[in-house]
């Protein structure tokens, strides 16, 4: 493969600052003027010593532009410090450092990548697809950081999708073909058959904080998958809607984004036992909600993509443990974030469908 270097421009977002209040300080009539004075002067050392500490901010946002005709689509972080996203569309993958420089690789394969994860063998690991129905030329492959690409092909017609790193050291990812399929690293393929009163649609994956795989299924569900491919089916409580992203929180619970064309677009939480909860948007109540991908970021919330198709609104969401959801707008409007993941640098990473790549502050 080769490799097309060009550096990262940043659109950095607006920055808000957040005011700090001092309480008012009682007096005394039967107090000494010495006491008075004294008293004056701690406080306003007070106010001096708060006044001088960083004031907290509110996330800002900088995307980089990359160099591909390709649409960016799934991100991950690398054993090697940078940010991995594949180039749907196109037989690229691109890496991003912290700072913003931004490269791109062409793939030995003539198969689209899709999704990206970490494996625990400091490789990344993505599917490649050959998007057309039915298609028996699928791959999946094995990116070193140096940029070494080994690929598996998927033995059974599928139309694979998202993957990740199972608790058993395996990579699992989702076929749109009525399975979830576990791959070696050494390219030995299982498929786990999986069906719905649709016929069944595995999206998105992840490992869940119980030592299974979670997976959302476009009929509305969410199932729990043990490694050795036994199935728990839950039901979202929503008649218009499909469940799309899952990601492992802070809490030890699941939390998934859940798409509708009206007020039925929400933020779930699932604990491992099956108990669903979900959180609605500040938006009006019918508009259509595009919500892609969601992250556990390190100061303890979820982050997740958003795109309202009514407004044409783009925006990184964070919502808390407790279910309060605050909306970053992105500084490319109609940008249509998709993914998104935790970077080593305390920040949130998302791609973008607008040919860039976007850095949102946690704190």
């Amino acid at each position: 493969m080769t490799a097309n270097y060009q550096p990262g421009t940043g659109d950095v977002g607006q920055l808000y600052f957040k005011q700090r209040r001092f309480p008012r300080a009682a007096s005394s009539g039967r107090k000494s003027r010495a006491w008075h004075i004294m008293t004056v002067l701690a406080i306003v050392g007070a106010a001096l010593l708060l006044w001088a500490q960083p004031v907290a901010a509110a996330s800002t946002i900088t995307e980089f532009k990359v160099p591909s005709p390709g649409v960016p689509q799934g991100i991950a972080a690398g054993s090697d410090g940078a940010l991995w996203f594949t180039l749907f569309y196109d037989n690229e993958v691109g890496r991003v450092t912290t700072k913003g420089a931004v490269s791109v690789f062409r793939l030995n394969t003539q198969n689209s990548a899709t999704y990206i994860t970490a494996g625990n063998d400091g490789a990344l690991w993505l599917t490649l697809l050959n998007d057309v129905g039915g298609s028996t030329t699928n791959q999946i492959g094995r990116l070193t950081t140096g940029g070494k690409l080994t690929t598996f092909r998927v033995p059974k017609a599928s139309y694979i999708w998202d993957i990740t790193s199972g608790p058993d050291g395996n990579l699992y990812f989702t076929d749109g073909a009525s399975r979830v399929w576990r791959v070696t690293k050494s390219g030995k393929f299982t498929a786990f058959p999986f069906t719905d009163s649709t016929g069944g649609y595995p999206y998105q994956i992840a490992s869940g904080p119980d030592g299974n795989l979670w997976f959302t299924d476009r009929a509305g569900l969410i199932v729990k998958m043990t490694t050795a491919g036994k199935f728990t089916t839950f039901k979202v409580p929503r008649s218009n809607g499909s469940t799309d992203d899952i990601a492992a929180g802070p809490d030890g619970n699941l939390w998934f984004t859940f798409d509708g064309t009206d007020s039925t677009s929400k933020i779930g939480r699932i604990t491992p036992a099956g108990v669903i909860t979900e959180f609605s948007f500040p938006s009006p109540s019918n508009d259509y909600l595009y919500l892609s991908g969601i992250a556990a970021g390190p100061d303890g919330n979820l982050w997740f993509t958003y795109e309202d198709f009514t407004t044409n609104a783009s925006a990184i969401g964070r919502i808390t443990t407790s279910g309060a959801i605050t909306l970053t707008p992105t500084p490319t409007a109609s940008s249509l974030p998709t993914d998104i993941t935790a970077g080593p640098d305390r920040a949130m990473w998302f791609t973008e469908d607008s040919s860039k790549v976007g850095r949102i502050t946690t704190s």
